[in-house]
């Protein structure tokens, strides 16, 4: 009988041990999940124990290209909240690559937290995995307003925190807009989502920075998305759109080409998915460029060109297009990723027809073959020279040591809204009463912005052509020239 007691003591003293310590690792864990967010009264969920955040402030290295130790060195330092450390790393690693956003922010947002200043926390949507080229130039619009806000002493005395989101795959994109929303310290988002329902359901500014083909993102449902974006124009808006509508920038760059030649030859970027065969954005912005131009009354030949095509030729393609459907006109429409490829498509044509492309061309990347594409004409929101007193160009020269182009001054003023909007009210819903206003308007490197009910913003495209220079700052002996309005 006394056995039988102290085995029962026994197990009662083992199954208590075992509760106090899975309650012990639970503290843990919940401790681990926040990272430090300076006094912003709100925790973050920035690191989970067995699930990373899909948000980071300094801790993860996403932009892997040109990595210096300095850098590796600061996010250490970080993660160990070591923030004195991580400043200094950070600042070593900005003078060795200048031209790093990522480190900009990451230097911005230790020094808040060295300081343990007062802080706004704002999410940029960056798809580091997807498209690197696309997000360093998003990101250093956000980093060079989030460097010049906090210079001159933040937004009401309180400094502008940049956490960054990115995922490893589309997949996880739901997941991303999930947390984004629930984490109550985020007062804004800037970045490009296929569908941005949640944000207006939670409650969360989200401030596109650049467009894309309306269409492109859900062409089957084209009717249902007129509809709810008339829903949406009904109630509280969160979605507000930095450049005027897609179909502007079509619209001006078909009119122009139809005026060159009657006969255009287009290669889009074609690429699909299992579950979707019409997924590609450059399917639709190939289909709505041939109607603009058709409009206008020119033709687009059938000879087809898809440069995501393993097999295509581009010699091939040029060549039939000019000898049999007697092609006087070629646009390219590649995706960021591709602009090497149309790049080869160009070669081919060696300046024997007018040359175009789609605003995906508008990129540094472009100009590095410049001899290739001499002379081609190309769409843009934003050109340096459209406002020559505004300082954005040269600041962002003077930062990063290199142009930038309109995706990076959309990301610069969709911050510069989100400032001037938090300056009137740093909350949510406040945010975006303040946008939402009428008489909200606010200044930027693409002019004066203010927004229609539904988030719109109404504007003109611009025309800009490749030509030769000399000491250029592009450091390629060619630039993007605006042209006069035809």
């Amino acid at each position: 009988m006394t056995n039988k007691k102290e085995n029962l003591k026994l197990l009662l003293s083992l199954g208590l041990a075992g509760v106090m310590v899975a309650i012990l690792f639970w503290l843990i864990s919940k401790l681990s999940s926040t990272l430090i967010s300076p006094n912003t009264g709100q925790p973050s969920s920035i690191e989970l124990s067995n699930k990373p955040s899909l948000i980071n402030l300094g801790t993860r290295i996403l932009v892997k290209v040109q990595t210096y130790p300095e850098k590796t060195d600061g996010v250490k330092a970080f993660s160990e909240k070591n923030f004195s450390t991580a400043v200094e790393k950070f600042t070593v690693s900005l003078k060795n690559n200048p031209n790093d956003p990522e480190t900009l922010i990451y230097l911005n947002n230790a020094k808040i937290a060295r300081d343990n200043s007062d802080s706004l926390k704002v999410a940029v949507i960056a798809p580091v995995n997807l498209d690197q080229n696309l997000a360093e130039e998003l990101l250093r619009g956000v980093a060079q307003a989030q460097n010049e806000v906090n210079e001159r002493g933040g937004i009401n005395g309180k400094k502008l925190q940049i956490a960054i989101a990115s995922v490893e795959n589309r997949e996880d994109g739901e997941k991303l807009d999930k947390e984004l929303v629930e984490d109550q310290s985020v007062v804004a988002a800037v970045g490009v989502r296929r569908d941005a329902a949640i944000y207006n359901d939670k409650r969360l500014v989200l401030v596109f920075p650049l467009e894309r083909p309306n269409q492109a993102e859900n062409p089957e449902n084209t009717q249902q998305n007129v509809l709810n974006n008339q829903q949406d124009a009904q109630k509280s808006n969160y979605l507000f759109h930095i450049n005027p509508l897609y179909e502007n920038l079509v619209d001006t760059h078909a009119r122009y080409i139809a005026r060159q030649g009657r006969n255009i030859a287009i290669c889009g970027d074609i690429r699909t998915s299992g579950n979707n065969p019409n997924s590609s954005s450059s399917k639709v912005l190939v289909e709505q460029y041939a109607q603009a131009i058709e409009q206008y009354g020119s033709q687009v030949i059938s000879t087809p060109c898809n440069l995501a095509d393993k097999n295509f030729d581009p010699k091939a393609f040029v060549d039939r297009a000019i000898e049999t459907e007697n092609a006087n006109g070629f646009l390219l429409i590649p995706s960021l990723r591709s602009i090497s490829y149309a790049t080869k498509v160009a070669q081919e044509i060696k300046g024997r027809k007018p040359l175009f492309g789609s605003e995906t061309m508008y990129s540094g990347k472009t100009l590095e073959n410049g001899r290739d594409v001499e002379g081609m004409v190309v769409p843009v929101y934003w050109h340096r020279d459209v406002n020559k007193n505004n300082p954005f160009a040269e600041n962002a020269l003077g930062l990063w040591k290199a142009q930038v182009n309109q995706r990076t001054a959309g990301a610069y003023d969709a911050m510069q809204v989100i400032i001037a909007g938090l300056e009137k009210d740093n909350t949510r819903e406040g945010l975006q009463k303040v946008l939402s206003n009428p008489n909200f308007s606010t200044s930027g490197a693409t002019g004066n912005i203010m927004f229609s009910p539904s988030g719109k913003r109404q504007g003109e495209a611009f025309l800009v052509r490749i030509e030769r220079c000399e000491r250029c700052s592009s450091g390629t002996n060619y630039d993007f020239v605006l042209l006069n309005k035809k």
